[in-house]
């Protein structure tokens, strides 16, 4: 028991110090889970030894998580039928749906194939079991890496506030993009009262259905609407992509004679990919979430974990290999003993 209590304390201390040092890492989430998992252990082990029935206690658990996991399918399928209906219908939003459904239905499959007891089928079985496994540790790995660096936002002292565009609405500012700005005001307030008078740069382009530049849209609302000084939003219209927003905005700030690190406000979803993108292209800034409404927010995550998946898709790769490895070696038993 000391030793889990010893092992779970050095986890901890080691995300901690690992999450001080750079908090836009997907490191941190693998570290965070391995806490998390060793904490968990050693409190079933502190469950099963000290308290009356601690064996039907953690198997109550066990079961509770298993009844979690259905209820959580269920919930994401109700939201792909919410995201439709409010948002439309297109991949993005259906894609909340799509992943209950293979919550739901890839035990079953897998669970099929093992008991056919053929080759193929247990290949096959044991294939599908794994990548499930593997794609959920996945996004654990990245959940556990967002979450804390959305919760605990780094306050940074900077003049350069960037703020990532979205979709317009008739090529007006919409309900999620107002979010945006009003999160990069209330950063500029907050630098204000240190002394600084940071630069605004609303950052976006024309998309195909959108009447005008979302720059354009964000620097209007930025001055007319949050009262901004003119003379301190320069807008970016150019971008086409989070990358873009980054590398136009920081020419524009840097033309202006601001220099060092930027706060880049966005939606809290999307807060850690910005991050972690920003430090991919060389860049010190921390990024900050303004509040996204409860329904949107499934389908944003797992669109956000697609995209930091294209990010590691090597290492994802890679990491899947032994399980490749697993599955050649059942093959191999079933067909000497079939």
């Amino acid at each position: 028991m000391l030793g889990s209590l010893i092992g779970t304390a050095f986890w901890w201390g080691l995300y901690l110090l690992v999450f001080h040092r750079d908090r836009r890492r997907v490191r941190n989430g693998v570290l965070l889970l391995i806490a998390l998992g060793s904490s968990l252990s050693t409190l079933g082990q502190l469950v099963q030894t000290t308290l009356p029935l601690g064996d039907v206690l953690v198997l109550a658990a066990v079961l509770l998580e298993v009844l979690g996991l259905v209820g959580l399918a269920v919930f994401m399928v109700w939201n792909g039928l919410t995201m439709v209906r409010k948002e439309g219908r297109s991949l993005g939003n259906l894609l909340s749906g799509f992943a209950g459904l293979a919550l739901l239905a890839s035990p079953v499959v897998a669970g099929a194939l093992l008991f056919s007891l053929h080759p193929l089928g247990l290949a096959a079985g044991a294939l599908l079991a794994l990548l499930t496994l593997h794609v959920g540790l996945a996004f654990a790995v990245f959940l556990c890496a967002s979450i804390p660096y959305q919760l605990f936002p780094k306050q940074l002292p900077t003049e350069g506030i960037i703020v990532h565009g979205s979709g317009l609405i008739r090529g007006k500012v919409s309900p999620l993009l107002r979010n945006r700005l009003d999160r990069a005001v209330a950063e500029r307030d907050r630098l204000l009262a240190l002394g600084l008078d940071p630069l605004l740069v609303p950052s976006g382009g024309q998309g195909e259905d959108e009447p005008r530049p979302e720059g354009e849209a964000m620097a209007e609302y930025l001055v007319e609407e949050a009262g901004m000084p003119a003379e301190r939003v320069r807008a970016e219209t150019a971008s086409r992509t989070t990358e873009e927003n980054l590398t136009l905005s920081h020419r524009i700030l840097e033309e202006a004679g601001v220099a060092g690190p930027c706060i880049v406000a966005t939606s809290r979803y999307h807060a850690f990919r910005a991050a972690l993108l920003a430090r991919s292209l060389g860049y010190a800034d921390e990024a900050v979430g303004g509040p996204t409404a409860f329904y949107y927010v499934p389908s944003a995550t797992l669109r956000e974990f697609i995209a930091v998946l294209t990010y590691r898709k090597v290492w994802f790769a890679v990491s899947f290999l032994p399980a490749l490895g697993l599955v050649a070696l059942m093959v191999r038993a079933a067909l000497l003993y079939a």
